[in-house]
């Protein structure tokens, strides 16, 4: 039946989603309605259904509809959604699947111009969208799901061609400096606040910030501050460039825009650029409109001297926006001292700036507490990673990151030669460890010694510290400390696949999906991740007071799936039966056990990474390079899907089935 995927994902009595018991009938086969929803789930994305045979057909679009007719989106097919789903909007609860808030961005009519299962041509008439569009079916590595949502170049009568694509290499504009403010009516000025010039980038809701050099040239991207992570989907799924600045304590000022709408507003005059600039929805924690006061004189000058900033910039009335220098736009400083120079001075006072944490611009000597020694020693020799292409990961990934190991005590796997040298695990950092860092001492049953000193790393600084030992790999377990380092009961549960010989991670998939419908049954839901190795973990977030009930429910799991599959999964830990099958782990719940964190590096001859996985990505997969991520493909999955682990953070936690429920075989 055409809705029963759509069910078997949903429980009425969780969601308010529309879960209609039967599907609609003949008479609604016939239809040309459409929605747009904006669903901020574990992911910004927005979703487009069509009205087809009695059902809504629906495609998830990372980064929207394209304004213009030379952008690609991609697309993936999802289930098909109920003819209700016209008038959803709503909260869907944490937790359950597609967890987020949904709104109805646009709806309207359609015109079905082609329909097959490789092309798709349609025409939107709705309220923000109007046109033609293809939808084309491009399956790769096996993944069937995947299409390409483009706008077409020939649009019918009476509707636009497309916008403007969001261009990839902008020179920003570079005042000019001056002794004085310059004389006459006509100019409107505003204050410099002493951070760094960046340009921001918004494309689809995604968020990108690139320092700008004296010249105005942007530079490599770099991870924006956590409070300015909300901005992207606040300004949602149309592309934006801005002119602004970043100061040292992670606030933003923009000050010009250069892109909006699906328009190059380069050209436009000053004040009508300053117009669509202030209908944007900047006003926010850490993000606002520069202030901007036309024909302001001396007085100006006299407040930005008392407050310590470092100058002003002039920007000449009906001037378009220039591309570098350009009389135009001047500078005047009021303290004698450099832009430059204020903006080091700006870093110091505040904390230390982000901007430089992305793989391949690491800074050289650290970050903020955490110094690095031997920046450029080589650590991957297969492919020249260094140390401080290290950093630069745990930087790039430390705001998705820091939460998953925040109050867990860290084991550190430890290759000071590389990895090709030898390994060793740490626990007791306690003999060099810098006195900010948190440590706490933890009991070590079985252990060299009762008890050790375990890191704690709850910041990126935290992060920059371990990358320093050349700690590739960060273990953690499934519980946490309290504020008195005392130990909580385990708040979520992990199933560890590990192929046997003869098997892959492709194998693994299809027990994790065994696994996931097992848990699906019983209202739990199930998080997927590769584990930088061979295998894959699965994680579900749980509340329980027994510290041994996580790993007895593990057990009870890992039995029942052996028992319905036993030619494909193995519950016992005894490698001579594994070959040929996967070996389902319910050890790793043992409160004395760690298993590697989501996001961190693995001591293999590449850097890959343990990296969180879409459920359509694990239904995909065929190969097992399909699921082999590496540090350099994690700033684009991070950009694309945010962090897929997060509901393990959201959600209060699943009450596990009582003992014995879930080792039920069906007879």
């Amino acid at each position: 039946m055409p809705l029963d995927e759509y069910r078997r994902r949903r429980d009425a009595r969780r969601t308010p989603e529309p879960v209609p018991e039967r599907d609609a009938g003949p008479s609604d086969a016939v239809g040309d309605r459409f929605v747009v929803q904006e669903h901020h789930a574990t992911a910004l994305h927005w979703d487009l259904r069509l009205e087809r045979d009695g059902v809504l057909a629906s495609w998830a679009v990372p980064k929207g509809l394209p304004e213009d007719s030379e952008t690609v989106r991609m697309a993936v097919r999802t289930e098909d959604h109920p003819l209700e789903y016209l008038e959803f909007s709503g909260e869907i609860p944490r937790g359950e699947y597609g967890g987020g808030g949904m709104a109805i961005w646009d709806h309207g009519r359609y015109d079905t111009e082609k329909w097959n299962d490789r092309e798709i041509a349609f025409v939107l008439h709705g309220g923000r969208v109007r046109g033609r569009f293809v939808l084309l079916h491009r399956s790769s590595g096996g993944r069937k799901d995947n299409w390409l949502l483009r706008r077409t170049r020939d649009q019918p009568d009476g509707m636009d061609a497309g916008g403007d694509p969001l261009p990839r290499d902008v020179v920003l504009a570079v005042p000019r400096p001056a002794d004085r403010l310059p004389t006459g009516d006509g100019w409107t000025v505003r204050p410099v606040f002493g951070g760094r010039r960046v340009l921001v980038r918004v494309d689809g809701g995604r968020l990108s910030l690139r320092p700008v050099d004296d010249e105005g040239r942007p530079g490599e991207p770099f991870d924006p501050p956590g409070a300015l992570r909300g901005l992207g989907p606040a300004l949602g799924a149309g592309g934006h460039l801005l002119d602004a600045e970043l100061t040292g304590r992670g606030e933003l000022w923009v000050a010009d825009v250069l892109h909006t709408g699906g328009r190059d507003v380069r050209a436009l005059p000053a004040e009508q650029r300053r117009a669509l600039l202030e209908e944007l929805p900047l006003d926010g924690p850490h993000r606002r409109a520069a202030p901007s006061y036309p024909n302001a004189g001396a007085r100006l000058l006299d407040a930005v001297r008392d407050q310590g900033l470092p100058g002003v910039v002039a920007v000449r009335a009906g001037s378009r926006y220039p591309e570098g220098a350009g009389d135009d736009w001047r500078e005047v400083r009021v303290d004698g001292a450099s832009r430059q120079a204020a903006q080091r001075g700006t870093a110091q006072r505040g904390t230390a700036q982000r901007g430089t944490a992305q793989r391949g611009t690491a800074r050289r000597e650290g970050y903020g507490r955490a110094s690095l020694s031997n920046p450029d020693k080589v650590l991957y020799p297969a492919t020249g990673t260094t140390k401080a292409d290290v950093l630069g990961h745990y930087l790039a990934v430390a705001e998705v990151m820091v939460p998953h190991l925040d109050a867990r005590p860290a084991t550190l796997k430890r290759w000071p030669d590389g990895v090709e040298g030898p390994s060793f695990f740490e626990k007791n950092v306690a003999r060099h460890a810098p006195g900010w860092l948190r440590t706490a001492r933890v009991g070590t049953p079985g252990g060299r010694s009762e008890s050790a000193d375990f890191a704690v790393l709850s910041d990126a600084e935290g992060l920059a510290w371990a990358a320093n030992l050349a700690a590739l790999e960060l273990h953690v377990p499934q519980w946490r400390l309290g504020q008195r380092d005392g130990r909580h009961p385990p708040d979520r549960v992990v199933f560890d696949l590990d192929p046997g010989e003869g098997t892959t991670v492709v194998d693994c998939c299809r027990v994790a999906l065994w696994l996931r419908d097992l848990l699906d049954g019983h209202g739990l839901a199930v998080y997927p991740s590769t584990s930088g190795g061979k295998g894959m973990q699965l994680y579900l977030p749980a509340r329980v007071t027994d510290p041994e009930r996580t790993s007895g429910f593990a057990r009870e799991v890992a039995e029942r799936l052996a028992e319905e599959h036993r030619r494909e999964v193995i519950a016992v830990m005894t490698r001579a039966r594994r070959r040929g099958k996967i070996f389902v782990d319910w050890s790793q719940n043992n409160t004395a056990k760690t298993t590697i964190a989501s996001y961190s590096l693995r001591g293999r001859d590449r850097p890959t990474v343990a990296t969180p996985v879409t459920w359509a990505e694990v239904e995909g997969c065929r190969e097992p390079a399909d699921l082999v991520f590496t540090l350099d493909d994690l700033p684009a999955r991070l950009d694309t899907h945010g962090d897929l682990m997060r509901p393990l953070i959201d959600t209060e936690g699943f009450r596990l089935p009582r003992g014995g429920v879930i080792g039920q075989v069906p007879g």
